[in-house]
């Protein structure tokens, strides 16, 4: 059987039941080529499908029922409407690795090409959907099913310090 075909299944036994996936946490590091960078703190209940993270000005948050919220560190909360409940911040979509724009659907910019699986996860070669000459790559970690690592020519996202949380 082809690596890569036994890598991807690596990827959908990590992630297939989110539901039961016990919640973490990770520290997400996103840098864009042009320089700009941004870090957050990330929780992520996969049970109840609640996710929260601290960008050190504001902390923002989702909940099933009562949606998205973002409150300053003044103590000012803002909701955020629901125009589609599936919608994941940058911030947290690596959290959710098949929300990731990397599998060739008609919304993703990228598609999967190659993957290699090592003992800690799966490394994925990503081809642009429209230009091939733009590559990426992007790493699943398997343990806790959440893209550690996104790098395109246009950015590059980093999650580290991964941990379980309580359930």
């Amino acid at each position: 059987m082809d690596e890569s075909f036994n890598a991807l299944l690596l990827i959908l036994a990590a992630v297939r039941s989110s539901r039961l996936r016990p919640p973490c946490a990770g520290s997400v590091h996103i840098e864009d080529r042009a320089g700009g960078s941004r870090s957050a703190q990330a929780e992520v209940h996969y049970g109840d499908m609640t996710w929260s993270f601290t960008d050190g000005l504001n902390a923002y948050s989702f909940t099933p029922s009562g949606g998205g919220t973002i409150q300053s560190r003044a103590g000012d909360v803002q909701r955020i409407p629901r125009d589609r409940d599936d919608y994941l911040p940058e911030e947290i979509v690596p959290f959710f690795p098949l929300s990731m724009p990397i599998w060739g659907g008609l919304q993703d910019n990228f598609r999967v090409v190659g993957a290699e699986a090592d003992a800690t996860g799966v490394r994925l070669s990503l081809v642009h959907m429209e230009d091939p000459s733009f590559t990426g790559s992007a790493f699943v970690d398997t343990e806790y099913g959440v893209v550690t690592e996104f790098e395109t020519p246009a950015q590059r996202f980093v999650v580290r310090d991964l941990g379980r949380l309580p359930r």
